[in-house]
């Protein structure tokens, strides 16, 4: 959704009588309505991608108004992977491409940067032998040019080794990715592209691909440093750190899932954004819950719960407080 103006949101799974405030790139779904206030132009982005309603000024309108067909909200879901990774600063440890697809054979690679560290040895393999060995200064490098890109079918992994003697393979998670092919590729592809295509602001077109094309593909890495780019053109956005949380926790990054999550929550709280508070607190207690710390996923869902009730969404409200109830048991 592109915003010039102000809109007001009423959530469908909600108590039928609060309105929020609304952001630019607000998820929406069918029966949610819109309210903007007269002289605001308001665009949504309709699922097939093509499809831009500018929705009335002055009224409420239903999301399936503009946009027929546009799915119900689902229940929040957090794709956790291994936290036992990404929780040593000390590590080089890989942040992507980590355990999922990636699209172009020539990828970039990121690791964490470690305190001290001059260099790293970067070696990539297969179950056949080393692949190529590059050394580098940097904790981000760029698919190197003269080397053998990735082929389709192959398992890869990423080892890289900090002159400060420790190595990606100190983390105590095993790390490969795979290269997108077939048809599969050349789908993702044309849908990327026309996504890309769209005389949008590059806040809504990266949000369409991150929560809708690339889980379908689990381009994660790809959802990671479009996010990341976001960031670093000045988007430091409540939803944009919220989304990155997620995918961090979703790929077993402890330490960045957390810090993604904190920021989330106080430029929440900042814009009084309580819809996206709400998600990263969520998002957050589920961590604390996870790896065992019990008291501060208790105050980050106790938080998570008193906010969706103040949204008026009990439905959430109620996912919450089962959360919080397997938590005290």
């Amino acid at each position: 959704m592109s915003v010039r103006g102000s809109v007001q949101l009423q959530r469908a799974n909600g108590d039928g009588e609060s309105f929020q405030r609304a952001f630019p790139g607000t998820a929406l779904y069918g029966e949610d309505l819109l309210q903007p206030s007269r002289g605001s132009r308001i665009i949504v982005i309709c699922p097939n991608g093509t499809t831009q309603w500018r929705v009335p000024a002055g009224t409420v309108s239903a999301v399936n108004n503009g946009c027929p067909g546009t799915p119900s909200a689902l229940k929040p879901e957090f794709g956790i992977g291994d936290l036992r990774g990404g929780s040593d600063p000390t590590i080089p440890y890989i942040i992507t491409p980590r355990q999922d697809l990636v699209l172009s054979p020539s990828p970039t690679l990121r690791w964490n940067p470690v305190e001290g560290a001059n260099s790293y040895t970067v070696t990539l393999s297969t179950r056949r032998g080393t692949v190529w060995e590059v050394t580098t200064p940097e904790s981000t490098l760029p698919y190197p040019s003269d080397r053998p890109e990735l082929a389709p079918g192959t398992r890869y992994t990423l080892v890289v080794q900090a002159d400060t003697g420790t190595r990606s393979t100190d983390d105590p998670v095993e790390q490969a990715f795979n290269l997108l092919a077939g048809n599969e590729a050349t789908e993702a592809a044309a849908e990327i592209a026309a996504i890309q295509a769209l005389e949008l602001p590059d806040l809504p077109k990266t949000l369409m691909l991150v929560e809708d094309i690339y889980p379908r593909n689990q381009l994660t890495a790809a959802a990671i440093e479009d996010l990341e780019t976001l960031v670093s053109y000045g988007y430091d956005l409540a939803q944009v750190r919220r989304l990155l949380g997620d995918l961090y926790l979703r790929s077993g990054l402890r330490l960045l899932a957390e810090e993604n999550y904190q920021r989330a929550i106080a430029l929440a709280l900042a814009t009084d954004n309580l819809e996206e508070q709400v998600m990263a607190q969520y998002g957050l207690g589920t961590l604390y819950s996870r790896i065992g710390d019990r008291e501060n996923a208790d105050a980050q869902l106790t938080a998570a719960q008193t906010g969706a009730l103040g949204l008026g969404n009990s439905t959430l409200a109620d996912d919450i407080g089962e959360a919080l109830s397997h938590l005290r048991e």
